[in-house]
């Protein structure tokens, strides 16, 4: 930013003509709100999810510039090249603020667990404190406590529609070798504590698998099956893992075994309840500024 005055003269209450840089005092009150994505190619999801989860943040967060960065290089490139949309990396991010003048950064992360692209994500940032006056930022989804007992009121209550007798309600997770894939099987435990016993979580990638959702099925018994994603947006891997044709997605293995399949093709950011916890999130790491 261009100092349209090099300096004024701060001498209301006090003689000495001190002399002050105008840039400086601008740029100290310059905050930007940085919301970290994973990203996706799928428009739909997006304008349901991402998007309005930024503008739920904004809204919160009036006094901050939002600025948005992907975290997946596969997503940024398609975008680009595909719909002509440029969205920042973390760094291409971080960057950018520094070269406009920004001193005080609340970075927001969408992402559900503290996994491999989290700690890839706070890596970039750390490798930035020094940088900036003050940097924080928010948790992912699943981080304490409260957050598991709210994220299972929100589903509970927002798919309360799907859940009757005789059905099953079966949220297909990403999963990851990360030892944050435990949050999986915590959030199972949550849902039985709450008394959602109709409530099974699985993973896509991880464990528990779709083959041990298979057998839990099995000695279950339902008639029928809801599949819905616990992914932030309703992109790849709940239209071609979860709700797909092949073979081998969780729709055609549970029509297999003869049950009754409805797929929700809703992802964790159309929840009002999920995007709450996100912003208490970041009104948390705003203590640290």
């Amino acid at each position: 930013m261009a100092c349209f005055l090099s300096y004024i003269y701060d001498n209301k209450d006090k003689g000495d003509g001190e002399m002050v840089c105008l840039e400086d005092k601008v740029c100290q009150g310059k905050r930007a709100l940085l919301v970290i994505s994973f990203g996706t190619s799928h428009r739909g999801t997006r304008e349901k999810t991402l998007d309005v989860m930024e503008r739920s943040l904004q809204q919160e967060f009036a006094g901050y510039e939002f600025r948005r960065a992907y975290t997946s290089p596969t997503i940024v490139r398609i975008l680009k090249e595909r719909d002509g949309i440029a969205v920042d990396s973390v760094k291409e991010a971080l960057e950018r603020l520094l070269q406009d003048g920004f001193r005080t950064v609340l970075a927001q992360t969408t992402h559900v667990i503290r996994g491999f692209e989290y700690d890839r994500m706070k890596e970039v940032l750390g490798s930035y404190q020094g940088d900036f006056d003050k940097l924080v930022c928010g948790e992912p989804l699943l981080s304490g406590d409260q957050d598991y007992y709210e994220v299972v009121q929100a589903l509970g209550k927002g798919l309360e529609g799907y859940r009757r007798p005789g059905s099953d309600l079966v949220l297909m997770g990403h999963g990851t070798e990360h030892a944050a894939n435990l949050s999986y099987a915590r959030l199972q435990q949550e849902f039985l504590r709450q008394g959602f016993d109709d409530c099974l979580v699985g993973t896509a990638e991880a464990s528990p698998t779709l083959k041990a959702m298979e057998e839990l099925i099995r000695q279950r018994k339902p008639g029928r099956v809801v599949l819905a994603p616990f992914l932030m947006v309703a992109g790849e891997h709940a239209c071609r893992d979860m709700a797909g044709d092949g073979e081998d997605s969780w729709k055609s293995r549970f029509l297999q075994r003869g049950c009754e399949v409805e797929c929700v093709m809703k992802g964790l950011g159309e929840y009002e309840g999920i995007r709450q916890v996100y912003i208490r999130h970041a009104k948390e790491a705003e203590e640290g500024i």
